[in-house]
């Protein structure tokens, strides 16, 4: 009876930690950065934001809508009538206002940041890729040159 019970737990345990092992998912979204007012003194801003709603993750097995984040791919855009672009990504918790943390990326390019690895990934983050110009001296609006993405990569936990 003592051998049983042994084997049974141990077979309980083996499949029960088969279940356990991570899976990895990407989420990528897209997104037409808005025209830049540029003022003559003060320069310009914008700021386009990706956000994980839960609509995001409905294909996604319900033990895997969480995670920890393992990178963040961006592809960024950038205004080419401007002057003096700095460009930066920035990470938020879910359902917060302030960032974590910016991280400055090369406009109009495409990478990968790690900084954010091990962030919790959840529905209600988000990242935000903000641009700011200098001032040219003449009030006018800059376009941007192409669609911005980001794309979420993370671990189950």
């Amino acid at each position: 009876m003592k051998k049983m019970s042994i084997t049974a737990f141990l077979m309980s345990s083996l499949v029960l930690s088969t279940q356990a092992f991570a899976a990895d998912f990407s989420i990528t979204k897209e997104k037409q950065p808005s025209r830049m007012l540029v003022l003559s003194s003060a320069g310009g801003l914008s700021s386009s934001l990706f956000s994980i709603l839960h609509g995001d993750l409905r294909d996604i097995p319900l033990e895997s809508k969480t995670g920890k984040i393992t990178g963040i791919n961006y592809t960024s855009a950038n205004y080419p009538d401007s002057f003096g672009e700095i460009v930066e990504l920035c990470f938020y918790r879910a359902y917060n206002n302030n960032p974590v943390k910016c991280e400055p990326i090369v406009p109009n390019s495409t990478g990968e940041v790690t900084v954010f690895n091990g962030e919790s990934f959840k529905p209600g983050i988000q990242v935000s890729i903000v641009h700011r110009v200098e001032a040219t001296g003449t009030f006018h609006y800059s376009t941007p040159n192409r669609i911005e993405s980001i794309t979420f990569n993370y671990t189950t936990n």
